[in-house]
């Protein structure tokens, strides 16, 4: 009996977690609520609660479940037969394509960065969902660089470089298209290229 209940539990908790990453894929993480998800995930929303016990606990596993889905721009960072700049390159692009999927993910990332920084056992998760040593080990050998907080710099210039005109745009009004067109990007793989041209140019 007790090992039903445990599975129906699990199951429960799956299911609010699903029907979280559903909704954020959709519509952003702004415009959910708990009521939102629990609607989804057709429960209720004591259930919720329990399972989660804040709206911010549920955001974190919902991120996590969707960092998931850029495992295949993580491994570009782990094939060590490709030489670093391309693994780094490799590595922006296949993240940008993922992240222009789910806008709102990158806004909540960026929302939640006071708490992640705030705190080294966020920082110390955040860090390793994000295979931050990976990024920094392929800067190492780029630029010979060894001190690892001038490769952290280098890395959050370079993240933000390329990471953050996509969170701008895609946070434009879509009925804005003058603005659209001000701030319409180049295609992601001639502003990755131009960036290190010139980011890099010293160390070629």
């Amino acid at each position: 009996m007790g090992n039903k209940a445990d599975a129906s539990d699990k199951d429960t908790k799956q299911l609010i977690l699903d029907a979280t990453v559903a909704l954020i894929r959709e519509e952003g993480f702004r415009c959910i609520t708990l009521r939102s998800i629990a609607a989804r995930a057709e429960t209720n929303l004591a259930l919720v609660n329990y399972h989660y016990g804040s709206k911010e606990k549920l955001f974190g596993d919902a991120v996590k479940q969707l960092v998931g889905t850029f495992d295949d721009a993580f491994k570009a960072l782990e094939d060590t037969s490709m030489p670093p700049k391309e693994r780094m390159k490799l590595f922006f692009t296949r993240y940008i394509m993922n992240l222009s999927r789910y806008p709102g993910m990158a806004r909540q990332m960026l929302d939640q960065r006071h708490h992640i920084m705030g705190s080294h056992d966020e920082y110390a998760k955040y860090s390793k969902l994000m295979r931050i040593e990976r990024i920094l080990d392929a800067l190492g050998e780029i630029t010979g660089e060894q001190d690892r907080d001038k490769l952290m710099m280098m890395n959050m210039q370079i993240y933000g470089a390329i990471v953050f005109p996509v969170i701008m745009v895609s946070s434009l009004p879509k009925e804005r298209e003058d603005l659209q067109q001000i701030f319409k990007l180049a295609p992601l793989e001639e502003q990755i290229d131009g960036l290190f041209e010139q980011y890099f140019h010293k160390y070629n």
